[in-house]
C-alpha cells in the first residue's frame, strides 16, 4: 500500500513536475533571503527617517503643534516625517524612470502584438539609484500589472526583461546595520544622471513645476506650516496667471497629456494594456476600450480638461462620465480612470503602493525564515496550488490580498518571484488563469470611483446616458 501511494503522489504530481522545477529556477532561498534583507533594510529606513529630528521642519506643522498630548504630537510628527519623505522619493524615482532608456520600436494600439524580447539595456552595480527609489522601484514591480503597464506606455520592455537588481542590491546592505551602502560610482551616476542629490533629505526644499495654464515655472515648497505644498492636497496660486495649483489641476493635466498621446501618438491610455487571451493574461495594447474612449468620450473629455478652465476637478469629469456612459460601459472605464485619482505618471498609486509594501514588511519584519523553509518539494507544490488558485479567484489559505501576510513562507516567494516579472509573467500562464495576481488590492465595495461615477441614487439608476444601450451594443459587435 505504501508504495501504491507512492505512485500515486507521483502521478499526481507528475503535471507540475516540469512547472516547479521552472519555477525553482526563478525563485531560490537565496534570493528570498536577499528580499528578507531588503524589506529589512526598508523598514529600517522608515524608522531612521521618521524619527530624525528636525527633519522637514515638521516641528512647525500647525497641525502637529495643535496637538496638545506630547505622545500623540511625536506620533503625528514621525508620520508626517515619513509622508514628505515618500512623496519626494516618488518625484525622485520619476525623474529617474523618465531618464531610463526607452525602446522606439514598441507598437502602438493598432498592432495589438503582445510585447517580444526587448535588450538594449541591463542593471549593473553603477546603475543602482539610491535606496529610496530603489523602494519606489521594488513597491511598483511588486503591482505586477501596473508595472507592466507602464514599461508598455512608456516604451521601457528593457527593465521588464530585468527585473529588479535583488542581488546587486542586497550586496550594498550591511547585514548588521541594515543601511545601503553603495559606490562612489552609483552616486556619481545617479547624481549626473538626474541632477538630485544622492540622499532624499539633501535634495532642495521646493521643486519648479510648469502651471497647467500657462506653463510658467512656479516654485513650491515640499510642505508649509499649514500644508500648502507639494506633499499635500493643496499647493499655491500660479505667480503670472493666478490658476490654482493643486493636486486636482495636475490629475487633470495627466489625463490631458495622457488623450492627446492617444490621439497624436497611438499611447495606449492605463488601464488599457492587459487582455485575456484563451484564459490566459496578456500583456498587448488593447484597441477596444481605447476605441471606445476615441469614439464616445473624447470630445467631452478635451472640453473638460480645457487649460482655460479655471476650476479643473477630476471628480466632476467622473461625476459626468457616469452620467454619460451606460452601465455596461463603466467596467472600462472604471479601469482607465482610476488611474486618475493621483497626481503621478504611472499605471501605479505609487505612494499608496510604498505605504502598503512597508505596512506588510513592518509586520513581519522579525521573522527571519530559513533556507529550508524555503526549498522543500511541498513549498513549491503549494506555491504552483496558491497560483492556480488565485488565478480561479479562489484559494483557501489565502483567498484575499487585501492584506499580505509576510509571515507565510507562499507570500515570500511570490513576492519574490514577482520580482523578476518576464519570468513571472511566463510562468503565471503556465500554471494560472486570466490576468496575473499581484500585490494590487482587490476591487473595493467602498471604492470611491465607483461611488462618483454610479452614486447609488433613484434617480441616477434611471438616467439615460449619451451613449445609448443599442450604441454600446453595436460597438461591442464591432470590436468582437
Amino acid at each position: 500500500m505504501a508504495v501504491d501511494g507512492e505512485k500515486t503522489a507521483a502521478g499526481e504530481a507528475s503535471e507540475a513536475t516540469p512547472l516547479l522545477q521552472k519555477a525553482a529556477l526563478f525563485v531560490s532561498p537565496q534570493a528570498c533571503q536577499q528580499h528578507q534583507l531588503l524589506l529589512r533594510c526598508f523598514s529600517n529606513l522608515k524608522q531612521r527617517t521618521s524619527k530624525t529630528a528636525g527633519l522637514f521642519k515638521t516641528e512647525y506643522d500647525h497641525e502637529i503643534n495643535s496637538e496638545v498630548d506630547p505622545i500623540a504630537r511625536q506620533s503625528m510628527m514621525e508620520e508626517r516625517r515619513w509622508s514628505i519623505y515618500v512623496s519626494r522619493a516618488v518625484h525622485r524615482f520619476s525623474v529617474w524612470w523618465a531618464l531610463l532608456p526607452a525602446d522606439p520600436e514598441i507598437p502602438g494600439i493598432e498592432s495589438e502584438k503582445p510585447y517580444g524580447h526587448h535588450g538594449g539595456w541591463i542593471w549593473t552595480r553603477d546603475q543602482l539609484p539610491p535606496l529610496d527609489v530603489l523602494m519606489v522601484l521594488h513597491a511598483l514591480i511588486l503591482h505586477h500589472k501596473s508595472f507592466g503597464e507602464d514599461c508598455l506606455r512608456h516604451k521601457k520592455m528593457a527593465q521588464w526583461n530585468e527585473g529588479f537588481p535583488l542581488q546587486l542590491a542586497s550586496q550594498c546592505i550591511d547585514t548588521d546595520s541594515l543601511k545601503y551602502l553603495c559606490p562612489e560610482s552609483c552616486k556619481l551616476n545617479f547624481e549626473s544622471m538626474t541632477k538630485l542629490a544622492w540622499d532624499n533629505p539633501d535634495d532642495a526644499e521646493s521643486v519648479s513645476i510648469g502651471c497647467p495654464r500657462c506653463q510658467d515655472q512656479n516654485v513650491v515648497p515640499w510642505t508649509t506650516r499649514r500644508r500648502k505644498g507639494l506633499a499635500d492636497d493643496s499647493y499655491q496660486v500660479c505667480q503670472s496667471c493666478k490658476y490654482v495649483l493643486g493636486k486636482t489641476a495636475f490629475i487633470v493635466r495627466k489625463l490631458r497629456q495622457d488623450l492627446h498621446l492617444l490621439l497624436d501618438k497611438g499611447i495606449p491610455l492605463p488601464g488599457t494594456c492587459w487582455s485575456v487571451e484563451d484564459g490566459h493574461g496578456t500583456l498587448a495594447p488593447n484597441k477596444a476600450p481605447n476605441e471606445f474612449v476615441k469614439r464616445y468620450l473624447m470630445d467631452t473629455l478635451l472640453e473638460e480638461t480645457r487649460p482655460t478652465n479655471l476650476f479643473p476637478d477630476i471628480t466632476q469629469i467622473l461625476e459626468l462620465l457616469g452620467q454619460t456612459v451606460v452601465k455596461q460601459a463603466l467596467p472600462i472605464v472604471h479601469d482607465i480612470f482610476e488611474h486618475y485619482l493621483y497626481v503621478e505618471n504611472s499605471s501605479c498609486d505609487l505612494s499608496a503602493a510604498v505605504r502598503r509594501m512597508l505596512k506588510s514588511a513592518t509586520a513581519a519584519q522579525d521573522i527571519i525564515l530559513s533556507e529550508t523553509e524555503f526549498h522543500s518539494p511541498q513549498m513549491q507544490t503549494q506555491y504552483v496550488d496558491y497560483l492556480r488558485g488565485q488565478g480561479k479567484g479562489f484559494w483557501s489559505r489565502s483567498p484575499d490580498l487585501s492584506e499580505i501576510n509576510l509571515m507565510d513562507p507562499i507570500m515570500w516567494v511570490w513576492s519574490t518571484h514577482l520580482l523578476t516579472p518576464h519570468s513571472y509573467y511566463e510562468f503565471f500562464r503556465r500554471v494560472g488563469n486570466g490576468l496575473p495576481v499581484d500585490w494590487q488590492p482587490p476591487h473595493s465595495p467602498k471604492c470611491r470611483l465607483c461611488h462618483t461615477m454610479r452614486p447609488p441614487s433613484f434617480a441616477r439608476r434611471f438616467f439615460q446616458g449619451l451613449v445609448s444601450l443599442s450604441a454600446w451594443k453595436e460597438f461591442m459587435e464591432a470590436a468582437a
